[in-house]
């Protein structure tokens, strides 16, 4: 609606679209709690209060009945690939839990199909409720096995996009990378008036006061309190994070309001990952509001954590953050400020969710062509590509490093253990819960791929695996047996990509996933019955029983985030401190080994 249009109906001149009546207004500007009616035309807010006025034949309203009125969300750092969904299905998805907008990159469909995809889906998003800004990834930059990246003139214009407000994720190591594209990339952003969204997993001190000095304004890796105080002193917007692979440091971090006392302005919500079925299962930042709220928060200040004080992080507070004149109008309406459940979710002039399900219309589209196919193998695998080789062809034993991994742990780490070895092949050790892991390069088919071990997933049998990680999302394949393993990779290239579990040679689940081998093009509701089903069979088939048994595994996919050993199609890597750089180099699997293992 035009403007003009929009004081008209403020000023009485004409009908207002809907009239949300008889709500309690949560004003986040004011810090009231007060009745107050809302008047909309077209897709945003004319008059809010006593809007009588405003009122027409034709107007439609919506009776709040006591209800509290709570202005929309914005998750203010997520990579969508986890909930397995395109942007109409995720819109159908998030909004009726309040997400009004969301901040993510599209980085692994971009990395695998360049930065037309996520244009694509940015203009996608502009026909559902849910708004979606962008934040490209400098990572997309730097060309991997079978693949190149987008150019810096790519970058550029990606970065001139209306809906582009950051670059992500940068600190001190990106600012004095040696390599001098992801330098650059961090100049282009200044250019263009973006920020610079930060990765601070464990920095304090100099490094996290280096990497706010070079430009770093947000961080979604803070796991206690007392990085938590440090980056709220150095004026670094706090996002606290909950997600499928993240769900215990917010508790403690929610300390830095509830006991220590600091201003909250600073703090807001974010999820990096989440999967369909636990947003099914929790809710999103509505849950995170509640969350808030229970761990001792006033309830004011966490639904500002969830809206204003987000909005006025990325500067979009003229459209969102709080229910007022001009603003998009994206109402939540939510039956107490304790119990906090949202019942209906107004956008536009209609309710367009009730009770967590999405109600109006939303048609997704039919993708291109070239989003499907990209999962590409040099030839079918066979159980002979998953085999390691000991030293020497004879049986005994074999000192192998192996990824140690506990549900309970933050990270990873570094073991060396000895296994069997028959027939010159080093074996798994169910009894001590060790298993294989391959990462398999699926975008180029130049036949490269990497094998090692992994320690503590307390796995009994079969393989699963998948295409989706926040990473190079090769083809990633953990299993008990070879064969099994080849099974998974094959079906896999298949579908075109997604998720397959396999036990004893036969295919119990499987969740397509063909566009980009990235995120499906079902329904909501398929996706979530098809993940449901396979979740179930990698806890009780196949014996990996934790929560979010299928997005922690992903994790050990990512070369080059994280001071720990990571697989690649490289084979193992190991990720270093080497002063203010990580370092990526390959190491071998096993430890007398020549060179890196294959």
């Amino acid at each position: 609606m035009e403007r003009d249009d929009l004081v008209a109906v403020a000023l009485g001149e004409r009908p207002a679209g809907l009239v949300i009546r008889g709500g309690r207004l949560v004003n986040v500007y004011s810090g009231e709690i007060y009745f107050a009616d809302v008047a909309i035309a077209g897709d945003r807010i004319a008059a809010v209060g006593d809007v009588d006025r405003c009122v027409g034949e034709g107007t439609k309203v919506v009776e709040a009945a006591g209800r509290y009125l709570v202005p929309g969300f914005i998750e203010g750092h997520i990579h969508v690939g986890a909930t397995s969904l395109a942007v109409t299905e995720l819109a159908r998805l998030l909004v009726p839990y309040g997400t009004a907008a969301i901040v993510t990159d599209f980085n692994e469909a971009t990395k695998v199909q360049g930065p037309q995809v996520a244009r694509y889906y940015l203009d996608e998003a502009k026909r559902t409720p849910l708004s979606v800004y962008y934040s490209p990834f400098h990572t997309s930059l730097i060309p991997t096995d079978g693949r190149d990246g987008v150019t810096l003139e790519q970058l550029d214009e990606m970065m001139s996009w209306p809906e582009a407000k950051e670059l992500r994720e940068w600190n001190v190591q990106q600012h004095r990378s040696p390599n001098e594209k992801v330098r650059r990339a961090g100049e282009m952003a200044r250019a263009h008036g973006l920020r610079l969204a930060g990765h601070l997993r464990l920095f304090m001190g100099g490094l996290l006061h280096a990497s706010v000095a070079s430009g770093a304004v947000s961080d979604h890796e803070t796991y206690t309190v007392e990085e938590a105080v440090e980056r709220i002193r150095a004026g670094v917007a706090l996002q606290m994070r909950f997600g499928s692979a993240h769900w215990h440091e917010i508790h403690d971090v929610l300390r830095v309001v509830t006991e220590r006392r600091l201003d909250s302005s600073l703090v807001m919500f974010s999820t990096d990952e989440q999967e369909i079925v636990d947003v099914r299962d929790h809710g999103f930042l509505d849950h995170r509001v509640r969350m808030a709220i229970e761990a001792g928060v006033a309830p004011m200040d966490a639904v500002r954590m969830a809206s204003l004080n987000p909005a006025r992080y990325l500067g979009v507070t003229g459209d969102l953050g709080g229910i007022a004149p001009g603003r998009k109008a994206f109402v939540n309406l939510v039956d107490d400020m304790r119990s906090f459940t949202i019942t209906e979710v107004v956008y536009g002039e209609q309710s367009v969710a009730k009770d967590q399900r999405y109600v109006a219309k939303l048609e997704r589209p039919d993708y291109p062509r070239e989003f499907y196919g990209t999962v590409k193998l040099k030839r079918p695998l066979t159980a002979a590509d998953f085999e390691i080789a000991a030293v020497g062809n004879g049986s005994g034993t074999a000192k192998v490093r192996v990824i140690g991994f506990h549900p309970e742990a933050m990270g990873t780490k570094e073991l060396h253990l000895d296994l069997s070895v028959v027939d010159g092949k080093v074996q798994v050790d169910l009894e001590r819960e060790i298993v294989k892991l391959a990462s398999i390069e699926r975008i180029g088919g130049i036949g490269k791929h990497g094998v090692g071990f992994v320690k503590g997933l307390t796995m009994r049998r079969g393989a699963l695996g998948f295409t989706y990680h926040p990473g190079p999302s090769e083809l990633a394949v953990i299993g008990t047996d070879d064969e099994d393993m080849a099974l998974v990779a094959n079906r896999i290239a298949e579908l075109g990509g997604g998720l397959v579990v396999v036990a004893d040679g036969e295919i119990i689940a499987e969740v397509p996933m063909p566009l980009h081998g990235v995120v499906s093009d079902a329904s909501a509701e398929e996706v979530e019955a098809g993940m449901r089903h396979a979740k179930r069979a990698i806890a009780d088939v196949i014996g990996i029983d934790f929560i979010s048994n299928y997005y922690r595994l992903t994790g050990f996919f990512i070369p080059g985030v994280s001071p720990e050993l990571r697989m690649s199609v490289k084979g193992l890597l190991k990720v270093a401190y080497a002063g203010d750089q990580l370092k990526v180099e390959p190491i071998p699997v096993v430890m007398d080994a020549e060179g890196p293992a294959a």
